[in-house]
């Protein structure tokens, strides 16, 4: 049986969730799945459009007319409107950067951050994840989660900088702010989840050391 691969939003839902629906969250995980439906889908691939293919950002709002789902209709426009506003306060060219997959330690899951763009913010070429989603984050354990990622990106291409922008409240957690004890803190909560994918794995009744397959994907 293959490991999930657990999208970065997803991952940051995770670890910031209380204890009790995180274990809930990792159980619903280990069960066979054909994937879900990613609601944010149509907001970032409107996102890619405005920062690579040169869709004004009127032309990108209008197009969310063009959404079925009421729900997702109005959280992509709303999104994308928080993501104007935070833009036009970072001018500068939008970049392309390559996804970035790890394993966990125990090879129980594995945790895939994807770069909406990358945008020299403070004079570092950041790598930026858009965050959408109504749920509080620490952001202490946002930077512990990108040191995670820094620490694996390859160096040859690693750009200078890791960020997550919060689109509700426009705040931009950022790897470089991480000290030594918050990039440590990014190991110790790949190890505590292992912890937590071992036990849902019991509960299961799903063998306690998988093979590495092809994953699923869940955002």
């Amino acid at each position: 049986m293959s490991v999930p691969k657990i999208g970065f939003s997803a991952y940051l839902k995770i670890t910031n969730s209380n204890p009790r629906p995180q274990r809930t969250i990792v159980r619903q995980r280990c069960r066979p799945s054909s994937g879900g439906y990613d609601f944010h889908k149509s907001f970032r691939y409107r996102v890619q459009q405005v920062s690579f293919e040169g869709l004004s950002p009127a032309a990108a709002l209008a197009s969310t007319q063009q959404i079925s789902r009421e729900p997702e209709r109005n959280s992509a426009r709303r999104a994308l409107e928080q993501f104007f506003e935070w833009k036009d306060g970072h001018p500068g060219a939008m970049l392309s950067s390559p996804p970035v997959t790890f394993v966990s330690p125990a090879g129980l899951f594995k945790v895939e951050f994807i770069p909406d763009f990358c945008l020299e913010i403070g004079g570092r070429v950041t790598a930026v994840h858009l965050w959408n989603t109504q749920h509080d984050l620490s952001g202490h354990l946002v930077r512990a989660a990108l040191s995670s990622v820094a620490t694996r990106h390859p160096m040859e291409s690693r750009p200078d900088d890791f960020a997550v922008l919060s689109l509700r409240d426009q705040m931009l957690y950022r790897w470089s702010e991480a000290d030594r004890e918050t990039r440590a803190l990014g190991e110790r909560l790949l190890e505590l989840l292992d912890v937590q994918f071992t036990a849902a794995r019991i509960e299961l009744g799903i063998p306690a050391s998988p093979e590495l397959g092809e994953p699923r994907t869940e955002a």
